[in-house]
């Protein structure tokens, strides 16, 4: 099975670069020489004590359905299947470090017990696809890197936190392979976040699949589905009836080689919108243009923009943006800074006057950022506070001189 082709292009690309921007070949290396296996150790050890390790004996029928997937999806690699006593609905699944190692997937009961067969299929074939992927390997990477979550760059937080919903949406493919029924991953899915039985209620998969796109179309007007951990339930059902209904998935069901679906991957890709917007704030759609525009103009001003400079510009711009350095770029390609630093500037002091300190203060710290002073600079920073943001001319001076008392290093060696 052509398994790149099923992936979801912009997980596989995100996913390559957080693996380089985290020097994965090195790491992964290091790490298996050290033999520093925590994570996994941990795991293994906890699971083999207080879990339950599947086999044939004991559990044969929940034993075959872990080995008919595994076959489905032609993944050959030694999987170790644990049920560990939970109320919580969930699964993980932690990729090995060692070639002589296995995996190892983790149902909670809950999950086990609330779903039917053919929708646990559904379950086993997404835990199997986050290995089959590797977006397990990059997932312990992570969290070998940042133990602490807390001090993770803030474009790398809306990136890896953008890459772990696409490899949802990937990972579902592999689970809709596992387990091709629409319905039944309808009712997996309606199970999961009511927490009812299906039999409970008149449950109608296409009704619900029709309420689904109307709670789809809610989330794309309010854009506020990025601080969860999962893309939402509506996004994951219709990326897979996308799937199900595509030339990618017929080529997968009738073994022949895997087709690449234009339709799909237009498709998908508006669906994935939803995901890349941080805000629907008028405002941070003014903050983050003035930023990039006034970051552009200070850091050329005397003649070269320097790393320190860009790096503050894309440091602040992450803060509205998943893809900082993009927006920058297109920013700089219009070719039009004083244009875009006005009318940003304009509807800001408009939508909300305090704001201007905030604005003010990021020229001044970004004339301050290569730890020179130029006339130049000071100049423009006197007609943007006079003319846009109505400052008097003594109040620039003072901010500007508070602002170097408090951060200002002169570079020595310049």
């Amino acid at each position: 099975m052509d398994y790149e082709k099923i992936r979801i292009k912009l997980e596989e690309d995100l996913g390559n670069e957080l693996y380089q921007t985290m020097h994965g070949d090195i790491v992964s290396n290091l790490l298996k020489e050290a033999k520093i296996e925590k994570i996994e150790n941990e795991w293994k050890f906890m699971l083999e004590g207080h879990s339950f390790k599947v086999n044939k004996s004991l559990a044969p029928r929940l034993a075959s359905l872990f080995e008919e997937v595994q076959k489905t999806l032609e993944f050959e690699e030694p999987i170790d299947f644990y049920v560990t006593n939970s109320s919580q609905v969930n699964a993980f699944s932690i990729s090995r470090l060692e070639d002589d190692e296995v995996h190892i997937i983790n149902f909670n009961s809950e999950l086990v017990e609330r779903l039917d067969d053919e929708e646990l299929r559904f379950v086993i074939g997404h835990e199997i696809g986050h290995l089959i992927s590797r977006n397990a390997h990059i997932t312990k990477l992570i969290q070998f890197i940042f133990p602490d979550p807390q001090r993770m760059p803030l474009i790398l937080t809306h990136k890896i936190t953008l890459w772990r919903k696409l490899s949802e949406l990937t990972a579902d493919r592999y689970g809709f392979i596992a387990s091709p029924s629409l319905e039944k991953t309808a009712s997996g899915f309606f199970k999961l976040s009511s927490g009812l039985d299906s039999k409970r209620i008149n449950f109608d998969f296409r009704a619900y699949l029709e309420e689904n796109d109307k709670i789809l179309e809610f989330f794309r007007k309010e854009s506020s589905t990025n601080l969860l951990s999962h893309p939402i339930n509506p996004i994951r059902i219709k990326a897979v009836q996308l799937f199900s209904d595509s030339a990618t998935y017929r080529s997968v069901s009738e073994s022949r080689p895997v087709e690449t679906d234009e339709k799909l991957d237009k498709e998908v890709n508006d669906l994935i919108e939803i995901l890349l917007t941080l805000s629907s704030s008028e405002l941070d759609h003014y903050r983050k243009h003035f930023i990039a525009a006034a970051g552009i103009i200070m850091s050329n001003l005397d003649e070269k923009m320097t790393q320190p400079e860009y790096e503050n510009i894309i440091k602040t711009l992450s803060q509205f943006t998943i893809f900082p350095k993009l927006f920058l770029e297109e920013v700089h390609k219009q070719g039009k800074p004083d244009e875009v630093l006005a009318n940003a500037a304009q509807n800001i002091v408009k939508l909300n006057p305090g704001e201007r300190y905030t604005l003010f203060e990021f020229m001044v710290g970004m004339a301050l950022t290569d730890r020179q002073l130029f006339k130049q600079e000071i100049s423009f920073l006197y007609n943007v506070g006079e003319n846009f943001f109505g400052f008097p001319r003594k109040e620039i001076a003072q901010i500007i001189s508070n602002m170097i008392n408090q951060t200002f290093m002169p570079n020595i060696y310049s």
